[in-house]
């Protein structure tokens, strides 16, 4: 079994109990009593200290963009850390971001488009750790013949509908750059926000082709939509692009907020940590298969099933590179995300896990 395999034990989990202490009274029996009392309380009154801290995360439920998160909550990971969870739904990035700037999350996580538009705008941002990495395709709705290499496959879009899950999210800032490089640009498509789910509007022939990430990528080919671009496979990867592969959902906090909690977001990186490598220990095949299963209709195909399956969890990981973050800083420069590219140093939080390795050192913490 590699180094990766290894799930991190299990540990106790304890009550926790507030005390009292009665006012003392004076006499040396009585102090000398209350002396006592003190010193066979202690471990109680430090462990009354340690209680769980809440932190607010946002979640997109069945979908892979907080997967390690909801793992984390659902193993008790973040319980393990001190940390008491709750879970905010959003429906896409630009959701997410908004609930941390506003204060309703702690820690927010999606792709880093729209973090580092906030950013850029004197906000202060940070990614603290890694979800997943490159999810997307470009995929064409049954029926739309185009070109078969890139980036003639994506010249032929000019004109046409392409779904996108919300206006300003990473779906559609990837989709630019593609028409980018294809020599076409924002203005010559027609843009529409479909969701998270655009397989319906793919199949009915409501927009022509969509940017698909998480369980419509096999959903969506069951129902005849081929794939144009792939970006989550390097090796099918157009040579021209360059995002294939590497990180892209993080978890976000405000500088203030991680300044002020350091100790809990050590806590969170190992919570989330202990999530992919239990995901990804061969002794939990059966539990990630349910896991990664719950995402698509429970009446799928054993194959869809096994493709899905296939597709999602090589994607899952809690490591986020920082020269990651510094590829997505120059395709939102490109795409007219950002008038000017950001220092990555400013934007990624000292101690996020760069890798597997530093992934199974925090797990094993």
């Amino acid at each position: 079994m590699s180094k990766r395999n290894r799930s991190p034990k299990p540990r106790t989990r304890g009550s926790f109990m507030k005390h009292r202490f009665v006012s003392p009274v004076f006499g040396l029996k009585i102090c000398g009593l209350l002396a006592s009392l003190f010193v066979s309380l202690g471990p109680v009154v430090a462990h009354a200290q340690s209680e769980p801290v809440a932190v607010r995360f946002t979640v997109q439920p069945r979908t892979l963009v907080t997967t390690l998160v909801e793992v984390a909550v659902e193993q008790g990971f973040f319980k393990e850390e001190g940390i008491e969870p709750e879970m905010v739904t959003v429906a896409n990035g630009p959701a997410a971001v908004t609930a941390l700037a506003s204060g309703a999350v702690d820690v927010a996580t999606n792709a880093p488009e729209v973090f580092v538009a906030l950013a850029s705008k004197g906000h202060s941002l940070k990614l603290i750790a890694g979800g997943a990495k490159q999810l997307g395709m470009l995929i064409a709705r049954p029926g739309f013949e185009f070109p078969k290499d890139f980036p003639d496959s994506v010249a032929s879009l000019k004109g046409k509908k392409i779904g996108v899950t919300a206006l300003s999210s990473a779906t559609q800032y990837l989709t630019i750059m593609m028409l980018e490089k294809a020599g076409l640009g924002a203005s010559d498509v027609e843009f529409v926000a479909v969701g998270p789910t655009p397989s319906q509007a793919l199949a009915n022939h409501v927009i022509d082709v969509a940017f698909v990430t998480g369980p419509d990528v096999v959903v969506s080919q069951s129902l005849g939509a081929k794939v144009m671009v792939d970006l989550h496979s390097p090796d099918k990867c157009p040579s021209q692009l360059d995002v294939c592969g590497i990180g892209q959902v993080g978890m976000w906090a405000t500088g203030s907020w991680i300044e002020s909690n350091t100790a809990i977001v050590d806590k969170i990186r190992r919570a989330i940590a202990k999530a992919d490598v239990f995901l990804h220990d061969p002794a939990n095949a059966e539990k990630a298969r349910e896991v990664i299963l719950v995402q698509i209709p429970a009446d799928s195909s054993d194959e869809m099933k096994k493709d899905y399956e296939n597709y999602a969890l090589p994607l899952l990981s809690a490591a986020f590179a920082p020269e990651d973050l510094a590829r997505w800083i120059e395709v939102d420069t490109s795409a007219g995300v950002i008038s000017n590219p950001l220092d990555v140093a400013t934007v990624y939080a000292e101690g996020t896990p760069a890798n597997e390795d530093m992934v199974r050192e925090l797990a094993s913490e």
